[in-house]
């Protein structure tokens, strides 16, 4: 009986914090006066090539805050696909169950910021849905995982892996940024959803309250929803949280929401209450918008603590 019994627990010994699946791109960034007028011409004044995309990006914040973490998910064998490996493997992200792909190329995104308004808009490549399957990594690794992260470019490679995933226990949070095949789907097995402000208008609300009651009903056991320089708003079953945006003269807001992911998740693994992950994770994105690019202003666990500490809002240790 002890052999058994020691075996078995052997399976289930937690490798990594938090598994990422979804998205990797190479980010284009390029800072503009001002947005231009269509037919207009507009001289840029700066211009940086970076590794992106949601999952990723969650991955190398929550790489900084000290947790242990590693990337699922599909490259291609080409120069873009080398600038992803390797910043992640600079910043501590496991890419051992990365699958290089020959057959495709690494997508990439035009974010153009415009330095007057302080905001950005991008134009990407969507990441083919399909092109990752359960049998091309090593699902014990990825089953290995405290947390799982989904982010909306592999639904259909989440679902498949379900199963296996309550299974463990392991609990999945779902990146509900926008519509995707088998999206319902995976808003009913994920434990905590999060949302931007545009899924008020995938799911046919009008306001935020309205879209965090139709999450809710899915059966997670926490919804949110960014809400940029409005802060954050959640809602269980005990109710309602509104957390407010920190003030901060913002740079480029690219990754803000991957690091409030990050934050979130680190927040469920502490064991904290819903309003101090809220806070945490609004930090996390208030830190990011300070410099161009969503990786280099990613801030480290004391950075986010003393940040915190100045605000006079509690703290994330």
């Amino acid at each position: 009986m002890f052999f058994v019994y020691f075996v078995v627990n052997k399976c289930f010994v937690n490798k990594f914090d938090v598994v990422g699946v979804g998205r990797n791109c190479v980010d284009y960034l390029a800072v503009l006066p001002t947005f231009p007028e269509p037919d207009s011409k507009v001289p840029m004044k700066e211009l940086k090539m970076v590794g992106g995309g949601q999952a990723t990006t969650a991955l190398v914040a929550l790489s900084r805050l000290g947790l242990k973490t590693a990337y699922v998910g599909v490259v291609g064998d080409d120069p873009g696909g080398r600038l992803v490996l390797d910043g992640l493997r600079r910043e501590g992200v496991d890419v051992a169950n990365v699958v290089v792909a020959g057959n495709c190329s690494t997508p990439a995104a035009l974010i153009f910021v415009d330095e007057s308004a302080g905001t950005r808009t991008i134009a990407y490549q969507p990441t083919p849905p399909d092109r990752l399957t359960p049998g091309m990594v090593k699902l014990e690794m990825l089953l290995s995982a405290r947390c799982l992260m989904i982010d909306p470019h592999e639904t259909e490679f989440g679902l498949k892996i379900i199963p296996l995933v309550k299974a463990r226990g392991i609990p999945i949070i779902y990146d509900a940024e926008h519509m995707a095949e088998g999206f319902y789907e995976m808003l009913a097995a994920a434990d905590y959803i999060i949302g931007s402000e545009d899924v008020i208008q995938t799911l046919e609300a009008v306001t935020p309250e309205e879209a965090l009651k139709r999450l809710l009903s899915f059966g997670a056991r926490a919804v949110v929803i960014t809400l940029g320089a409005k802060g954050s708003i959640a809602l269980t079953a005990n109710g309602l949280i509104w957390c407010p945006a920190y003030r901060i003269e913002v740079v480029d807001t690219t990754a803000a929401g991957d690091a409030f992911h990050a934050g979130f998740a680190y927040g469920i693994l502490k064991g904290w209450e819903l309003k101090k992950i809220l806070t945490f994770s609004n930090a996390m994105g208030a830190l990011v918008c300070r410099a161009l690019g969503g990786r280099e202003s990613l801030p480290s666990l004391a950075e986010v603590n003393g940040f915190i500490r100045e605000w006079g809002i509690g703290n994330g240790e």
